[in-house]
């Protein structure tokens, strides 16, 4: 058994989840009963928001599947990331010590009321702040300045990071090859068809990718997902960059690109060079793009739709068929297909 092991929340009804949850908070944080523990909505881990006294917390109970790389040192890399980037003031979510001393909670899947496919959990501050209110109704030009160099800083301050644990390759086999071979094989189960009509593009993009080398200035510890949703802001305690649990080696100009064309696809059209203009005047500051990675932007924007197209699918399926965080709406998984092989055709 691992050292942090014990007990984690069981499977079974929300209610049911959430008090065990709330038990395992008091027993191996110390929190003080009573402690009151709402199940958010279901995504790539189940997550509870939490309260005890004035304090509140989110609680997220790691989950196994086979898109992402899932183990217990993949998520201490993760927990200890965000630890030695806090020393330097950076705006990252604060993981919560146990009792133990330990960031992560590791069971033995033999024992405890542990579901199997989610052994690992880890506690952090709640952070106070919404979605998109750095850039609507107005841009606060200051503040999205601060952010590009807050991400220009992670990116340089993480290749100085103690690497005790092992972490993944956001490369071109995760990025690009993963997810088009499992849009591949759902569509010729599903369909009987492939994706010929898009492999000389894929060729393309991987030559332009490649191009740019993997030096140190360019390759490093990326977030990995850096879309608007993983950024809250608050008038009284700034931003958080949240959610660093995809985190892996990659290229920067990929976080980049996250964020540029994600903004481009969810803030009104008037903001958007607004916005970009002082993330880039911060980013800049602190870690100049060169031109063959700004010329590369558009390429990785189309890279992240891939890989959120693959991570849909296998995800879908984790969730019996339909992946409410992701897919909006009513989608079936067939319904989704035909929008994943149209955001294909629109690349082209």
């Amino acid at each position: 058994m691992d050292q942090t092991s014990d007990s984690s929340p069981s499977a079974g009804s929300s209610e049911q989840s959430c008090s065990v949850v709330a038990a395992y908070l008091v027993e191996h944080y110390g929190l003080t009963p009573p402690v009151d523990v709402r199940e958010l909505e279901p995504g790539a881990n189940r997550n509870y928001l939490v309260s005890s006294r004035d304090q509140r917390y989110v609680f997220r109970n790691y989950t196994d599947h086979d898109f992402y790389i899932r183990n217990p040192e993949a998520y201490r890399y993760e927990l200890d990331l965000l630890e030695y980037l806090r020393e330097y003031k950076l705006a990252v979510p604060e993981p919560v010590k146990r009792l133990d001393g330990h960031f992560l909670g590791v069971s033995d899947a033999s024992t405890g009321p542990w579901r199997e496919d989610a052994r690992c959990g880890a506690l952090f501050r709640f952070f106070e702040g919404e979605e998109h209110v750095t850039w609507y109704p107005e841009v606060k030009e200051t503040v999205v300045i601060s952010f590009g160099a807050a991400v220009a800083e992670i990116h340089q301050r993480a290749d100085r990071f103690p690497k005790p644990y092992c972490r993944h390759h956001f490369d071109l086999q995760y990025l690009l090859d993963g997810p088009l071979q499992t849009l591949e094989s759902i569509l010729k189960e599903r369909r009987g068809e492939d994706l010929s009509f898009f492999r000389n593009y894929a060729d393309k993009m991987r030559r332009q990718i490649d191009g740019l080398g993997k030096d140190k200035e360019i390759y490093g510890l990326i977030h990995a997902d850096l879309h608007v949703g993983n950024i809250l802001y608050h008038p009284d305690n700034g931003y958080c960059i949240l959610d660093f649990d995809q985190c892996a080696m990659g290229w920067r100009a990929y976080d980049v690109a996250t964020f540029k064309y994600n903004i481009v696809e969810t803030v009104p059209d008037h903001l958007t060079d607004e916005i970009w203009r002082c993330f880039l005047e911060g980013y800049n500051q602190v870690r100049p793009l060169t031109q063959a990675e700004l010329d590369c932007l558009p390429v990785f924007a189309n890279a992240w739709t891939l890989w959120d197209i693959g991570e849909t699918l296998v995800l879908a399926t984790e969730w019996g068929g339909h992946r409410p965080d992701l897919i909006e709406g009513d989608l079936t998984r067939d319904e989704y297909l035909d929008e994943a092989v149209g955001a294909l055709k629109e690349m082209l």
